[in-house]
């Protein structure tokens, strides 16, 4: 398999996990309103905890990954990971 292609692949794999566990974690309280989740978390003032916990789920492929020797995608879940952490504080303190 191209290396490249590992990595690509491991990228949209650390996008998709945190993406989905934010949707079944609106589902699970807003009735799948994600939009209106994000706007009462941020109210709340805990909209950057809720979108770091959801990031932390990237942390069992990229175990899966190192001990597999699979080290392409395992940098393209960590580029995703450090990508999505520097949205979030961004996120946290300029809005």
């Amino acid at each position: 398999m191209n290396y490249d292609s590992l990595f690509f692949k491991g990228a949209i794999l650390g996008l998709i996990l945190p993406t989905l566990a934010f949707l079944v974690y609106s589902i699970a309280t807003f009735d799948g309103d994600a939009w209106a989740l994000y706007k009462q978390l941020k109210v709340m003032g805990v909209h950057s905890h809720v979108l770091s916990l959801c990031t932390l789920l990237n942390l069992i492929p990229f175990l899966i990954f190192m001990r597999t020797n699979l080290e392409k995608s395992a940098r393209g879940i960590l580029m995703t990971t450090i990508f999505i952490a520097l949205l979030v504080m961004i996120n946290k303190f300029l809005f």
